[in-house]
């Protein structure tokens, strides 16, 4: 057992690093996960830190980073907060050969995120964004503008297909942020889902915001409440990060994600609840989509 949460001036993000047998009976112990559950719960994030195969990870790189050009280049695509950010959103291969267990079902997310949020937790959502050199940074803000549970009620789980820093744009935390926040932490003078210039300031005097170094194979468990903000990448490599997220069992919506239909039979979802519209050889990816609903329905 190995966790790390180092006490400064900046709040730290805990870092859990599962155990040789963790990681072969895909199982973790009850110290980690008694460390998690509490992180989650204080901070609204955890890091299991070697939790995917760097593997995997070079094989979506080495493909996604050239399709991430050819997006960028298109006036169509869609720019996260502004042209200034250079942040765009970019779909996964969904090709088989692509599709990782352990990106996308992976075992000791669901087993920390069941402890949060119940059994069966079903998977709705699956994407990416990339960040390409720029010097803007995004506005401290949450995914969701409705009236959301007071209670967990979604985990986004995030993998950089890198190691990430602030150097070339790893994510901005605000650690505790997620208590008691409900839709009217939002300026509702503004387009984006942002938070309020007064409600920042008074959080900074509690717990300033985080920008987490973090070594390729990790995986952030983040409480879709947590207030976040994606931050300039300063180098000339795009920086790609993935993105699920997983509700209660209970949670009514009809977001399903899109899996080439290759794959039907072929993924161990362990205790996971996949929603998914399954599609056909040829599909087109990377059209994409942009705005989503993740909204609790009546």
């Amino acid at each position: 057992m190995a966790i790390t949460q180092t006490t400064t001036s900046t709040p730290q993000v805990t870092l859990i690093e599962l155990t040789p047998e963790e990681l072969s009976t895909r199982k973790i112990g009850s110290h980690n996960l008694q460390a998690a559950v509490e992180a989650l719960h204080r901070d609204g994030i955890v890091v299991l830190k070697n939790a995917v195969d760097v593997g995997h990870l070079d094989k979506l790189n080495a493909r996604m980073v050239p399709e991430a050009k050819d997006l960028y280049a298109r006036p169509t695509t869609h720019r996260n907060f502004g042209d200034s950010t250079g942040n765009i959103q970019q779909e996964p291969v969904l090709e088989e050969g692509f599709v990782f267990e352990d990106v996308l079902a992976n075992p000791w997310a669901t087993e920390v995120i069941q402890c949060m949020l119940g059994p069966r937790p079903t998977l709705r959502f699956y994407s990416a964004n990339t960040a390409f050199k720029a010097t803007g940074r995004q506005p401290p803000h949450i995914d969701i503008n409705f009236d959301f549970p007071k209670v967990p009620f979604g985990y986004c789980v995030n993998i950089n297909l890198v190691d990430t820093s602030p150097e070339n744009g790893a994510t901005e935390v605000w650690l505790g942020s997620h208590v008691d926040t409900d839709k009217n932490v939002l300026d509702t003078t503004v387009k984006h889902k942002q938070i309020r210039a007064d409600l920042l300031e008074q959080r900074r005097k509690i717990s300033p915001p985080a920008q987490p170094s973090l070594p390729k194979g990790s995986l952030i468990i983040r409480d879709f409440r947590l207030w976040h903000a994606g931050m300039p990448n300063k180098t000339d490599d795009p920086r790609i990060m993935l993105v699920s997220v997983q509700f209660p069992h209970w949670y009514r919506s009809d977001l399903k994600m899109k899996l080439p239909s290759r794959i039907q039979d072929k993924v161990e979802w362990g205790d996971l609840q996949p929603c998914v519209e399954w599609m056909p050889d040829g599909y087109d990816y990377l059209q994409g989509a942009h705005d989503h609903d993740f909204t609790l329905q009546p």
